[in-house]
């Protein structure tokens, strides 16, 4: 089971807003831990944090509540919704209703988080980090790490690059794919054709949207807004909105373990991270190498740096002020 991307949020809000603005709260039920399920006039709106949020015409019946529960009721009893929309591109889906605003963050674990006139009133958990914290009758912000609004290719795999936009990594490789470009291939060294084709692929896949659940062997294996590559020898089922796809894929897809899952996710995370070190390595290894190839020259040029022989160095790049001195070999 996989959680939803940026660009799924994004279409859903557009799905979502025609159909909810203007209505009214109804209610909202605790399915179990971090599934909650809120009825916005006829509509039942199902969220489990960090994984998906859509509507859903599966409804289980439940007695369970907590804190969050009964002060959401109580303070957005028929309250109407002004607006539904996507906070910075990122995974934060925020409910603007007229007396308060129910903010989901998607990222991580995720959260939910009441708030009223800029402050959070209650929360499903409590969190603080530099610059930003969650916690009652303190203020809300949303994170200040957002997506990048264009590709800024380096010399990192491409990849890395293209995981910093508002898309998710099975739309990124999906474009890379497309573009026939190795995902670790340094995004600087791209030439000129190969750039222009990848961001037309990126433009196509935000553009050229159809909602499909994947099956093998009529078995639910994922679902999304593109025909990925990955699955062209599986069964395709398109569907009319992204709600209706993604409530027949979680509610079909093969439940995993907790445990596990939430070790896959910690060991997702580390390989991206081992990703980006490599690189830095690679980079480092590069500098070191260069370093150690031209040491008999950079210990000669220190030496009459330490003897203060600045007139012999003024043919480099040597700046007195900020006591360096530009090598180029």
């Amino acid at each position: 089971m996989r959680n939803m991307t940026n660009l799924e949020y994004s279409f859903l809000v557009a799905e979502l807003a025609p159909l909810v603005t203007g209505k009214h709260f109804d209610r909202i039920r605790k399915i179990s831990d971090g599934i909650y399920r809120i009825k916005i006039a006829n509509l039942e709106i199902l969220c489990e944090l960090g994984v998906r949020i859509h509507l859903t015409k599966y409804i289980e019946p439940t007695e369970q509540t907590d804190k969050f529960v009964e002060k959401v009721a109580k303070e957005l009893d028929n309250a109407k919704l002004r607006e539904i929309r996507q906070v910075n591109r990122d995974r934060i889906i925020l409910f603007d209703f007229d007396t308060a605003q129910l903010v989901f963050e998607m990222f991580g674990d995720g959260n939910a988080i009441l708030v009223k006139d800029g402050v959070t009133v209650v929360a499903t958990k409590y969190e603080s980090w530099t610059g930003r914290e969650i916690k009652p009758n303190q203020p809300y912000s949303p994170p200040k790490n957002v997506p990048a609004e264009k590709l800024e290719l380096t010399d990192k795999y491409v990849i890395v690059s293209l995981m910093k936009l508002p898309l998710g990594k099975d739309y990124v490789a999906e474009a890379l794919i497309r573009s026939k470009i190795e995902e670790k291939k340094p995004g600087s060294s791209l030439s000129e054709s190969e750039r222009k084709k990848l961001e037309q692929e990126l433009v196509k896949i935000k553009s050229e949207v159809q909602p499909v659940v994947f099956y093998e062997n009529q078995k639910v294996i994922d679902f999304g807004l593109a025909l990925f590559s990955k699955y062209s020898k599986f069964t395709v089922q398109k569907f009319k909105s992204l709600g209706e796809a993604a409530d027949e894929y979680f509610s079909k897809v093969e439940k995993p373990n907790p445990k596990l899952e939430k070790l896959l996710s910690r060991l997702e995370k580390q390989q991206e991270r081992l990703q980006i070190l490599m690189e830095e390595e690679k980079e480092f290894k590069t500098q070191g190498d260069l370093v150690y190839a031209n040491y008999a020259k950079i210990d000669a040029l220190l030496q009459l740096a330490k003897a203060g022989k600045f007139d012999e160095l003024a043919k480099f790049k040597l700046d007195k002020k900020e006591k360096s001195l530009e090598l180029v070999f």
